[in-house]
């Protein structure tokens, strides 16, 4: 008698066990303070579709300003800023030549030197303490750029994501102002916000 073949799992199933396995993921991430170190060393975890995002951030930089970027992946913003403006990546694992590699789940944070514009593209989702990181940052800089998914706009499966804090766009905002970091601008992308926020004099 011939031996059966394994079954291979559905689609459906196969993206249940993602789901799921991600969840408990975030949820441990979470819990113990930690950054999903092995997901954002995969280059095939950093989409091309992300792009259009930085491109609307990249807009928001005044001209010729030096700009950190944290979460700077494949560092697209580099190329689609002015000329003369100045750039340091940061992320997690290094990118190459100018890295600056830093954990924001990490304490104690480094002493990032001074830059006119920090930006988070897709990242504060991922940052357990919001809150301290701004804290941290607000006196190194003028402006913070920043996109994010707010709960109003995705209510569900955040832990799918990964994302391991859940703030409303007026919560959002008021972590930024209790840093003394005041809204300027604000625009939609697909169901994220992006907005400029600039240091209170």
């Amino acid at each position: 008698m011939d031996q059966q073949k394994p079954r291979s799992l559905s689609y459906r199933a196969k993206s249940t066990i993602h789901k799921v396995t991600a969840d408990l993921t975030a949820r441990v991430l979470k819990r113990t303070g930690k950054s999903d170190y092995r997901r954002w060393s995969e280059l095939d975890n950093l989409s091309p579709l992300w792009d259009a995002r930085t491109q609307r951030i990249a807009a928001m930089v005044p001209s010729g300003r030096s700009v950190l970027e944290f979460g700077a992946g494949r560092m697209v913003l580099k190329n689609m800023l002015n000329q003369a403006a100045r750039y340091t990546p940061s992320d997690l694992v290094d990118r190459g030549p100018g890295t600056i590699v830093c954990d924001l789940n990490a304490r104690p944070l480094p002493d990032f030197e001074k830059h006119d514009v920090i930006v988070f593209s897709g990242v504060l989702e991922y940052v357990n303490d919001v809150p301290s990181l701004l804290r941290h940052l607000a006196p190194r800089t003028d402006v913070v750029i920043a996109s994010y998914a707010v709960l109003e706009k995705n209510s569900s499966g955040r832990r799918v994501c990964g994302w391991v804090n859940d703030y409303s766009a007026a919560e959002f905002v008021s972590v930024f102002e209790s840093a003394g970091l005041k809204p300027v601008e604000s625009i939609d992308w697909e169901n994220q916000v992006i907005s400029r926020f600039v240091r209170a004099a």
